[in-house]
Parts: structure tokens; C-alpha cells; sequence
């Protein structure tokens, strides 16, 4: 199926409706609705098992790797469906995936990791412009050029898989557990690089476990559990229920604006719009 869309991109983003996925006889996502605005940034909150994962591998293409499928539902970017696209199919569309555990490939170079994302650029001239700009976004990955990645630390490693994703031009990344593993102020400089590249116009699909950032990045947010979206709206409303709250952040004091209380505390620190180490 081929979902590329040669025209400029309209105004409708990502729309998930009614999707339900399968690993075998094990039911992993039903009924899942949710709807992801061109240029925005949107984010899926879960606990372990959620299902999270598996909405942005249904998105992406990459369920049968994992040995799922889509039993039901349907998905689109853009006015054009994925649903059952080849991942192939998909890039080309303009969706690109940063999967969970950074995944570079561990024996080759910084430089040949990028390579492999230009696979999925338009052509040569869109692959030079995105390799500038990710250097640009990453400078250490510069000075690493010709490293394994495998002897990259954990930060730097995920700053490799997030520009090998965007060297291929996406409109849309999606980005699974950006955050996993490193450390709180490494974890800050991933929020300010979403944001830099969602204010680059590139659509966010953010899925993440660390809700206090994750709420201060998004626009708009849902919450799985156990496969199906048990709350969604604007990301502010959801940082001062006392539900989310409670069950995602482990705050039990009165309600409060949590959102405000992010936003105070990442201009509180210094703005890292590029990566110098």
C-alpha cells in the first residue's frame, strides 16, 4: 500500500479510530480513539502494560515484527490510512518512529547511523538538509561522527536515535519512552529538544512514563490503561485532576495547576535548545 503523499501536508494529522490490536490470542488494545493535530504535541500516559507501545507500533507499521497485528480499526495521517501499511510505506508517508531503548545499531558509526535514517528521506537534497539540521540540533553527534554508537553514553545514544529518525524528514515523530533510563537533567534536555523540533513544525506523538514532563510538553493527552483510553483531554486539565495526579504522579496534596508548577520550573533552569555534550 502506498501511503505517500506527494502534496503539501493539510490539516489533518493523526486519527486512530476504534483500533484494536492482537498478539495472538492476547488482545493488547480495544476500542483506542485519539486524534493528533498537525504540529502539535500529544501525549499517551500508562503504566507498564498499558498498551502504549503497541499504539505507536500499530501507527508505525512495525506490529508484525513484534508478532501482532491490527484485528480492527483504522488509522490516517494526513487524509492517507496506514492501517496495514508496510513500515516502508509509512516513512514514506512522513511518519517516522524513535523506538523505545534508543535501538541504535550498536557496531556501526554515528555517521553510518544517520546514513540509515537518510534511507527514508525523500532524495539527496532533503537528506542533506536534515543531516544540517541534526547536527545543528546535536552538535556532539559531529564530534562523534565516526564513533561506534554502541560506546556512546545513554544520553548521547538517544540523541543518535532521535536524529537518525529525523533524517528522514518526518512531519510526524513518534517517540517511545525518549526519557527511559537517563538521568533527571539528561531527561530536561530531551523535553527541550521535543519541544525545539515540535516548534520546527513537526507533529509529536509522545509516549512516555515520566507524566510531569510529558504533561508540560503536550497540548493534549490520553490515558491508557489496560489497553484502552480510560481519560483524554487538554494536557493542563489532566496535570490538575486529582485522578492523574494521584494514580500517575504520585502527588496526594490538594489540587493544584501542575502544568503551571512544570512550566515554572523548566524556565527555571537554563534553555537547552542544543546539545554541546
Amino acid at each position: 500500500m502506498d501511503v505517500h503523499d506527494p502534496r503539501p501536508p493539510g490539516d489533518s494529522g493523526l486519527v486512530v479510530r476504534d483500533l484494536a490490536v492482537s498478539y495472538g490470542p492476547v488482545l493488547a488494545l480495544r476500542g483506542v480513539s485519539l486524534d493528533v493535530p498537525r504540529g502539535s504535541v500529544v501525549a499517551v500516559l500508562g503504566g507498564n502494560g498499558a498498551g502504549k507501545s503497541t499504539l505507536l507500533r500499530a501507527v508505525s507499521g512495525t506490529l508484525r515484527f513484534h508478532r501482532g497485528g491490527i484485528t480492527s480499526g483504522d488509522i490516517a495521517f494526513g487524509g492517507k490510512r496506514l492501517s496495514g501499511a508496510a513500515t516502508s510505506a509509512v516513512v514514506a508517508g512522513g511518519v517516522v518512529q524513535v523506538p523505545e531503548g534508543r535501538r541504535v545499531f550498536a557496531r556501526m558509526t554515528v555517521e553510518e547511523n544517520l546514513r540509515a535514517g537518510a534511507l527514508g528521506a525523500p532524495d539527496r537534497r532533503a537528506a542533506a538538509e536534515a543531516r544540517r539540521e541534526v547536527l545543528t540540533l546535536f552538535p556532539v553527534l559531529a564530534e562523534r561522527a565516526g564513533q561506534r554508537a554502541g560506546l556512546l553514553s545513554g544520553g548521547e545514544q538517544q540523541m543518535l536515535a532521535i536524529g537518525r529518525a529525523l533524517m528522514a524528514s518526518p512531519r510526524m515523530l513518534l517517540l517511545d519512552e525518549p526519557t527511559l533510563g537517563l538521568a533527571p537533567m539528561m531527561a530536561a534536555r530531551i523535553a527541550d529538544t521535543v519541544r525545539e523540533i515540535n516548534a520546527r513544525g513537526t507533529t509529536v506523538l509522545l509516549v512516555e512514563q515520566n507524566a510531569a514532563m510529558a504533561l508540560t510538553l503536550a497540548s493534549h493527552a490520553y490515558v491508557l490503561e489496560v489497553g484502552e483510553v480510560v481519560l483524554s483531554g487538554p494536557a493542563a486539565e489532566l496535570a490538575a485532576s486529582d485522578e492523574v495526579r494521584r494514580r500517575y504522579l504520585g502527588i496526594e496534596d490538594a489540587p493544584g495547576d501542575l502544568a503551571a508548577t512544570g512550566r515554572a520550573a523548566a524556565s527555571s533552569r537554563p534553555v537547552l535548545a542544543r546539545w554541546s555534550s
